[in-house]
């Protein structure tokens, strides 16, 4: 019977296979093979590089880094692993769903979520099971995740954005969306966090809903969430709506349209020479305006005016129409507020409120929310909410990387060459597997994942 001798030496502790036989009526140990040098009380098998092949090479290191962030977001106890296959390939590659199954095979993502037997067939069905999950339940666990990073857990930005989709069974009417193509589309209602974007809130509608009424739906959320304040752009505020703001004593910063109402009763009276003075300046991150505030509705409304767009607007107007018209109201705007906010502290968060811009930028371009490649009405909405998770992804993975000097995006793109190599020993018949030694960068990243903060 062989055994394992650990045979000691200067340059270490070897350890080879022996059997014992009997010669000239005594014991001696014969070695069968040598196993390799021991390693922290385990054995480094003794391979030669001409007897390794590679057999396979899969997609770890995104892999691991996305299914950790999944992780602390509670997305594993809370998400069908299938709907996880489709999230981190949105982050990933985004393939078609019928190409999914096959690029799955060359990633360790079945792995990672100890998945067998995936089939598009099981996907598809994963997709329509999840239209009629209770997302609102998972939105308020991923919600309470993120504000443990955001000091300023009040303020809100809300926004709405259109996307088009191509299926025929769909009900609803093709219209102009933003950017002027005639199609069917599905609007998105997000509400995110002012400070780091982090997503709170979404809701579908058809293409054909107004922001007013898109803003009445979204407004008990708002209130379930005390939201101190909530800040929008033009086309949502109404007298009804603000009514019902007031109504509910919360605060918000919102954009007003420039109707015949506000330009007769605060543009006409204005002094245009007086508000264009050195004491109403204020200075923003690539311009500056002047600003004049009036009391109204329990508030304040704070006409602005910026010179410099009214010399662009002018210009384009005037080639458009070649008349006066409404030109004498170019470079103005409108903000209504209830807050306690100073003027100009109110001017800057308004026009700072680009982190709504960004968050749909994300989920239109990098997470491909555009253009919806399902057909049926429960996988438009399902597919929504998988670019809903893998925002919440992005945007956590964005916070933790703010002190190094790379975007999200980036910081998966640097990960791609992070593979498992899978290799055998043709000779033993031993097969292991390793990953590609780490760069500086990549362990950079790596490590500020893994931190709590």
């Amino acid at each position: 019977m062989s055994f394992i001798r650990r045979i000691k030496k200067k340059s270490g502790v070897y350890l080879a296979e022996v059997e014992s036989k009997r010669e000239n009526g005594k014991i001696r140990q014969h070695v069968i093979r040598y196993v390799g040098r021991e390693v922290n009380g385990e054995a480094g098998r003794k391979t030669y590089t001409s007897n390794i092949r590679a057999v396979e090479v899969k997609r770890y290191l995104d892999v691991k880094l996305i299914d950790s962030l999944a992780s602390q977001l509670g997305f594993k106890d809370t998400i069908p692993k299938e709907i996880l296959i489709f999230t981190y390939a949105q982050l990933l590659d985004r393939p078609g769903i019928n190409k999914l199954e096959e690029w799955l095979s060359s990633t360790e993502i079945p792995k990672i979520l100890e998945l067998e037997n995936i089939s598009t067939a099981k996907l598809y069905e994963a997709l329509s099971k999840f239209d009629d999950a209770n997302f609102r339940e998972i939105e308020d666990k991923i919600r309470n995740k993120l504000l443990l990073y955001e000091k300023d857990t009040k303020s809100i930005v809300i926004d709405v954005t259109d996307t088009y989709f191509e299926g025929r069974k769909v009900p609803g009417k093709p219209r102009k969306g933003k950017e002027d193509k005639v199609k069917k589309l599905v609007q998105i209602g997000l509400a995110v966090t002012k400070q780091y974007g982090f997503p709170l809130f979404h809701n579908t509608y058809e293409g054909n809903i107004s922001n007013i009424k898109i803003f009445s739906d979204l407004l008990p959320r708002l209130w379930e969430l005390k939201s101190d304040p909530t800040i929008m752009d033009r086309g949502f505020l109404t007298n009804e709506n603000l009514s019902n703001i007031l109504s509910l004593k919360l605060k918000t910063i919102a954009g007003i349209k420039r109707d015949k109402y506000f330009q007769k009763r605060f543009l006409e009276k204005l002094d245009k020479e007086q508000l264009y003075s050195i004491a109403n300046r204020v200075k923003l991150k690539n311009t500056e305006v002047y600003v004049k505030s009036f009391r109204y509705r329990s508030g304040k409304l704070l006409v602005i005016y910026n010179p410099s767009l009214e010399v662009l607007k002018r210009t384009r107007y005037y080639d458009l129409h070649k008349k006066e018209g409404v030109a004498k109201y170019l470079g103005y705007s409108l903000i209504y507020h209830n807050t306690n906010m100073e003027d100009e502290d109110v001017i800057r968060t308004y026009f700072n409120k680009d982190v709504i811009e960004r968050a749909f930028r994300q989920m239109k371009g990098i997470l491909s929310l555009r253009p919806v490649r399902v057909w049926m009405q429960s996988h438009i909405r399902s597919h929504v909410k998988i670019c809903y998770l893998s925002y919440a992804i992005l945007a956590l993975l964005s916070y933790k990387l703010r002190k190094l000097d790379i975007s999200a995006v980036e910081a998966l793109d640097k990960l791609k060459s992070g593979y498992n190599v899978y290799l055998h020993d043709t000779q033993s018949d031993f097969s292991w597997n390793t990953t590609v030694t780490l760069s500086k960068l990549q362990d950079k990243i790596m490590n500020v994942v893994y931190k709590k903060h």
